[in-house]
């Protein structure tokens, strides 16, 4: 049979326990209070993540919600920007139509101004340009029947003169010498300078000397000077009387347009 040595059994028991004893009262206890330590600093961490967690949540949907505000305000003033600068292009838009339009009826007067100071300075010398190209086209189709047509014209307008006229001539010619003075285009008759003489003597009521000299630029008729008044039935003098009706006409128009250019 096995021998048990009791007193070696109870000596290790006591050593178990004492060093079970030691374990717990110096490993087990400080371990197991560390553990509770780590565990509640796990525990604490645990619920500062979730609450930072929680806070960071919070702090995000703030974030975006200024974030969404924030867009909203820019949209809200990228909008009222745009109507701004809308309504300021529009007032700017009607503000250069204005201008425009002011701008272009003051150039259209100046235009006009300029226009009719240039044709006041220089109408004399268009009409005369004019008359010349006309007396020019005039004188191309103007033959010799038609001077002689005119001379003897200018010999029948004497006799249907007025009484009036008549007596003004023979007063005129009262105390001169009975010369009449006559410019012709082309070379008179026989016939033609004899009949002006007894025509001419006629108006005067005395014997009359005629003195022709010749014109080309007057084309067809003739001029007589008695004394100090003119007949004259040449077609240059027609030319030379359109002229100055056209020239009164011009003159009357450009002023009036000068008038009405001012109360624009």
């Amino acid at each position: 049979m096995l021998e048990l040595d009791w007193l070696s059994l109870l000596w290790q028991v006591i050593n178990f326990l004492v060093l079970l004893f030691l374990l717990i009262r110096f490993v087990f206890r400080p371990l197991k209070k560390k553990m509770d330590e780590r565990s509640q600093e796990i525990a604490d961490s645990l619920a500062n993540a979730q609450e930072r967690e929680a806070e960071a949540a919070r702090l995000r949907d703030e974030w975006e919600q200024r974030l969404e505000q924030a867009d909203q305000e820019a949209e809200a003033v990228l909008q009222a920007a745009q109507d701004e600068a809308n309504a300021s292009s529009a007032a700017l838009l009607a503000e250069a139509r204005v201008h425009l339009d002011r701008v272009t009826t003051e150039m259209r007067q100046d235009l006009d101004r300029q226009r009719n100071e240039i044709i006041v300075r220089n109408y004399d010398s268009i009409l005369d340009t004019i008359i010349d190209l006309s007396g020019n086209v005039v004188r191309s189709v103007t033959t010799r029947r038609t001077h002689d047509d005119l001379v003897t014209n200018f010999c029948a307008s004497i006799y249907q003169m007025p009484q009036t006229d008549v007596q003004e001539y023979r007063t005129l010619m009262t105390g001169r010498v009975p010369t009449a003075f006559v410019v012709t285009p082309a070379s008179l008759t026989a016939e033609q300078t004899q009949t002006l003489t007894d025509t001419l003597s006629s108006l005067i009521d005395r014997r009359i000397e005629v003195q022709v000299s010749l014109d080309p630029s007057l084309i067809a008729g003739i001029q007589v000077r008695l004394a100090d008044k003119m007949i004259d039935n040449s077609i240059r003098q027609q030319l030379n009387s359109i002229r100055e009706r056209v020239r009164d006409e011009l003159e009357t128009r450009v002023q009036a347009d000068a008038q009405d250019g001012d109360q624009a």
